[in-house]
């Protein structure tokens, strides 16, 4: 076929007896098309596939009457793009339904490339076909199956984005349509990255390409939280779940759409709801705590004043026989101090006291689920980020509510702490850390915290923010170490704060929990 476009190329259309003779035996069909989409030649081969004995014979709609309805779009759409000369769209090929003038059935497996003049222009389209039918078994059931997948895409709830093994978007629904702002015309043969905002859209094709080199599947089968670009430009949250099929030597991707639009808004509206119910809990409990330390340390806290004033005045005297009185009264003025420590330990223990539900977790589905929270409204005050898991950190020991808690309080922090700043980058890591730990990472490029409180900055009612009650991050260190993990702030490389704590890993050979 090389030779054939080169011959094509030279001779533009030149119908030379050597070269009739060449098409004339080759055994599969080839069919020279024009930019207005008429049949300009077809060799013997084409002809008895499409059913009739020349030119002449074909219906008034040309080729396409001869295609099936389920095949037509995605042959229109592949023929527009061979035609605008698009870089390796004639690296494809496509499977098409040809439903011949005498009524019958036929798979063809065909191949379109641009048709050139000396100037490099574009002038009509070669197609090749071969006949597949025999290697499809049994045309029926493909016929039945693009019926019912074209009966699916027009029905089904949820978008639905059909895409081969290249990326190409091959079907979509009329759902997917309607979310995304562009019609079926306008993708079919387009790189589904169109349908996503960076960083997505640039890492995909290297997705598809490690999955063909490698057979690993990290995506396939389990679902997603990221975000969907629409024709207009708008970047809104979906859960994506994709789903693999392969048919003889064709491999496609299927990916099933849900907008989360709705969902992250109303979760954001009860997070604002729990976090005023949060806030004035912590208000009650701080004043409930107060009001009972008070009480239990009132006491001894008098005691102590009434024993070092009785030592003081003795002391004044300085007389032999009171230095006996000072040493008892300065021991029961200890004893009360003792006393007011285990009064403010038992406090503690009292408030910090918990039980930990643990199980064996997806760590990417946590940062999912904390991301999906924590960055609601973060593209609108110009926040990008970055989240790197490095291969092979997927599982820890966690409690999912609790450390969900700690990463949405970073997130937000980070967010809030980069207000007004010229560069607002968000990076989340995680990485081994030693035999039996991960390390997750939040940093970000704020305003950064000094030295003197990063050593205060974990301790309660410490805050750098102008309302903040300093509890947050106190909280958080809580939920860490009783995870048996630690947590840390570190001024970051290029300017803002770090964030790191550690969870530990599972058992080895231990299956996910739920």
């Amino acid at each position: 076929m090389s030779r054939l476009k080169s011959f094509y190329k030279t001779l533009q259309f030149d119908r030379a007896g050597f070269l009739d003779t060449i098409l004339d035996a080759l055994p599969e069909a080839v069919i020279v098309i024009g930019i207005d989409a008429k049949i300009i030649a077809v060799n013997p081969a084409g002809l008895e596939m499409l059913g009739v004995s020349s030119l002449a014979d074909l219906p008034k709609g040309g080729l396409l009457s001869l295609i099936a309805q389920n095949s037509i779009v995605t042959f229109q759409c592949h023929f527009d793009r061979i035609a605008a000369g698009e870089p390796h769209a004639a690296d494809q090929h496509l499977l098409v339904d040809v439903q011949t003038k005498g009524g019958m059935h036929r798979a063809v497996e065909c191949q379109m490339v641009p048709l050139k003049s000396r100037d490099g222009l574009v002038e009509g389209v070669i197609c090749t076909g071969r006949d597949v039918t025999k290697r499809e078994v049994n045309l029926q059931p493909l016929t039945d199956n693009a019926a019912l997948l074209s009966a699916i895409l027009e029905t089904v709830p949820d978008a639905m984005v059909v895409i081969d093994e290249h990326g190409l978007i091959t079907s979509c629904s009329a759902t997917a349509e309607m979310l995304f702002g562009y019609s079926a015309r306008e993708l079919l043969g387009k790189n589904v990255s169109l349908l996503m905002p960076k960083p997505y859209s640039s890492a995909h094709d290297g997705y598809i390409r490690r999955y063909r080199d490698t057979g690993e599947k990290r995506i396939i089968g389990n679902g997603r939280t990221i975000e969907g670009r629409r024709k207009d430009g708008s970047i809104f949250p979906i859960a994506l779940s994709i789903g693999e099929a392969r048919t003889n030597s064709h491999r496609a991707f299927t990916g099933f759409i849900h907008d989360l639009t709705e969902k992250n808004e109303a979760e954001a509206r009860l997070q604002e709801v729990q976090a005023e119910l949060l806030h004035a809990s912590r208000l009650s409990a701080a004043g409930t705590l107060a009001s009972a330390l008070a009480h239990e340390l009132n006491q001894p806290l008098t005691a102590i004043a009434n024993y070092v004033a009785t030592g003081r005045d003795l002391a004044v005297q300085a007389l032999p026989e009171n230095s006996a009185i000072i040493q008892e009264a300065l021991g029961e003025a200890a004893k009360e101090a003792l006393r007011a420590g285990q009064i403010i330990r038992r406090m503690r223990d009292f408030v910090s006291k918990g039980e930990l539900q643990l199980q064996i977790l997806r760590l990417s589905e946590l940062i999912d689920d904390a991301t999906t929270l924590g960055l609601m409204g973060a593209r609108e005050k110009g926040v990008s980020w970055s989240i790197e898991i490095e291969p092979g950190v997927d599982q820890v020991m966690a409690d999912r509510v609790q450390v969900r808690q700690v990463m949405v309080n970073l997130i937000r922090n980070a967010i809030e702490a980069m207000e007004g700043q010229p560069t607002r980058l968000l990076t989340i890591a995680a990485r081994p850390h030693g035999v039996d730990m991960m390390e997750i990472m939040v940093a970000d490029t704020g305003h950064g915290i000094s030295e003197e409180m990063q050593d205060q900055l974990f301790l309660p009612f410490i805050s750098t923010k102008a309302r903040g009650m300093g509890l947050g991050l106190s909280i958080c260190r809580t939920i860490v170490e009783a995870h048996g993990g630690q947590m840390t702030v570190e001024a970051g490389a290029n300017g803002g704060a770090t964030f790191k704590f550690t969870l530990l890993c599972p058992p080895k050979e231990t299956p996910y929990g739920d």
